[in-house]
């Protein structure tokens, strides 16, 4: 029963981080026109994928250098500011480059293998991602552990359901509504979500830099 509490409360927690706007949910947007439903729990597995290494590394011992989040959050968020940054501006490239029309027809080809990779890297770009897991993410793993290495495989389940929940919602809503996200006004929703990346690309730098002076 204490194992089901704990997927329970890891799975309805999790919504705190995959609800809040980010470049998870701007490539989610900005793919699930052309890549249909699927690209929800895609991207999502990529980023399954670095909170698994995250959940493995904070359960082998290294949770104090984690926990550290200043230091860490100024290192990812300049690193990780220039990757978002370089995201959107690829994405504007895209745009400019294709006639609206066969934007649509050439991003329906992208592979799945790249779109796990976008949001691997989304996520590992993110610096709060990294500071969600080293408050919110650290005090669930802690309790988790009392439970030997079957909790924190249970906990780590529950929170990704969520993300797999939400990001499958909205590529669903996103798919739903393609027939009138074409055109001029799929470029301009691949616009919107490219500046999104800019606009948090320049302010994780923009954290890291003064919290490094």
């Amino acid at each position: 029963m204490e194992l089901i509490s704990l997927f329970a409360a890891s799975f309805i927690v999790g919504f705190s981080g995959a609800l809040m706007p980010g470049p998870m949910l701007a490539i989610d947007i900005a793919e699930s026109s052309a890549g249909g439903i699927r690209t929800g729990p895609i991207i999502t597995t990529g980023h399954a994928l670095a909170e698994i290494a995250l959940v493995v590394l904070l359960s082998l011992g290294l949770a104090t250098l984690v926990s550290n989040h200043k230091i860490v959050g100024n290192i990812i968020g300049m690193v990780g500011g220039g990757m978002l940054i370089f995201m959107g501006l690829g994405m504007i490239w895209k745009v400019f480059r294709l006639k609206a029309e066969s934007l649509s027809d050439t991003r329906k080809n992208k592979k799945s293998t790249q779109l796990v990779l976008d949001g691997f890297v989304a996520s590992i770009s993110n610096p709060y991602w990294f500071i969600w897991w080293a408050t919110t993410g650290l005090a669930f793993l802690i309790k988790a552990l009392k439970y030997g290495p079957v909790g924190p495989a249970v906990f780590y389940i529950g929170h990704i359901s969520s993300d797999f929940v939400w990001y499958t919602l909205v590529s669903f809503l996103i798919w739903r509504g393609r027939k009138i996200i074409t055109g001029t006004a799929y470029k301009i929703l691949i616009i919107v979500c490219a500046f999104f990346l800019l606009g948090i690309g320049g302010l994780f730098i923009r954290d890291g830099v003064v919290g490094s002076i």
